[in-house]
């Protein structure tokens, strides 16, 4: 664990879709951390809309690392599971591949390959340390995506809102 890692903290995802541009780095870079070919979809995707005032946004949008995980919740084989930092994670060697996660994720996270269900993990399973900067982030040049303690993303500023759902996602939006 990285020494600027907080075990008890949540950590999440501030997205300002003010600053994203659509430009894919943010993808390439977890395809390329993680070892996803081309011919599956990424852990992280961009997803285009249009705002109150009619002008196309972007986001960059992966797992959010709910604090109530509708995945966890609805999983039989008990292969998704919280840890440090409320990261939600999957067990491979566990995941029976039922796709019922998938089914239940608000946010259509949960990705599957040949044998079981993969996503976005703030790149731990890269070698990426607990509080860490993930590959996503790094490759972000506008700034768009930032990472951190939940709480200290909510304070930067008044403009901030976190994503709402259900779930609680670990996410935030400017």
């Amino acid at each position: 664990m990285s020494s600027r890692g907080d075990a008890d903290a949540q950590y999440g995802f501030l997205m300002n879709v003010q600053r994203c541009i659509d430009c894919g780095k943010c993808v390439e870079a977890c395809r390329r951390a993680n070892g996803t070919p081309e011919s599956l979809p990424a852990r992280r995707r961009i997803e285009c809309y249009i705002d109150e005032q009619g002008i196309e946004r972007y986001v960059s949008v992966s797992c959010m690392h709910c604090e109530k995980p509708a995945c966890l919740e609805v999983c039989p084989a008990g292969a998704i599971s919280k840890t440090i930092g409320g990261i939600v994670v999957v067990d491979k060697d566990l995941c029976i591949g039922c796709k019922y996660c998938y089914q239940a994720c608000p946010f259509q996270a949960p990705h599957y390959d040949a044998v079981s269900m993969y996503k976005c993990d703030y790149c731990l399973g890269a070698g990426v340390a607990l509080g860490d900067t993930p590959n996503c982030v790094r490759a972000c040049k506008t700034q768009a995506l930032r990472f951190g303690k939940l709480d200290e993303l909510l304070e930067l500023s008044d403009r901030v809102r976190r994503v709402g759902g259900t779930t609680d996602p670990s996410a935030v939006l400017v």
